[in-house]
């Protein structure tokens, strides 16, 4: 795995790699879960998420959950870089891989996503997730 990249203005670069791999390891279980209200702890009102199809708003996702439509069933997430912008602004990019079913559709993901976190008086909470697709590598 490459060595985090780390800027958090206090606290090691260790502590804020564990903090965040935490937080990226909850949120991911509670994808997994399918569960709308845990997964409402670990996004914004306004969160949003940027994909293929274009920007999904956290209502959408949630509905797309909370109907069945969408379902996850693996997700994982090497944290890669931390950068506190503030004190109370994270981002956070990561390796993200997961399995998850649309529409009776079977889909794996292998992208790297990056996250825009804001620290509540709940805790961290995720305002944009941008997810990037890996590119396979060419065989020459």
């Amino acid at each position: 795995m490459t060595e985090p990249d780390t800027d958090t203005g206090t606290g090691t670069g260790n502590e804020a790699e564990a903090e965040f791999s935490t937080f990226m390891h909850r949120w991911s279980a509670a994808i997994v879960a399918n569960d709308i209200a845990l997964m409402n702890e670990f996004v914004t009102d306004d969160w949003v998420l940027i994909d293929k199809p274009g920007i999904i708003s956290r209502e959408g996702f949630h509905a797309a959950v909370a109907s069945g439509a969408l379902t996850h069933s693996a997700m994982t997430h090497d944290v890669l870089s931390v950068r506190r912008l503030r004190p109370d602004v994270a981002v956070v990019i990561t390796h993200g891989r997961n399995i998850a079913s649309f529409q009776g559709a079977r889909i794996e993901a292998d992208e790297w996503t990056s996250d825009v976190l804001i620290l509540t008086d709940a805790g961290w909470r995720c305002a944009l997730t941008q997810l990037t697709p890996r590119a396979v590598p060419f065989d020459s």
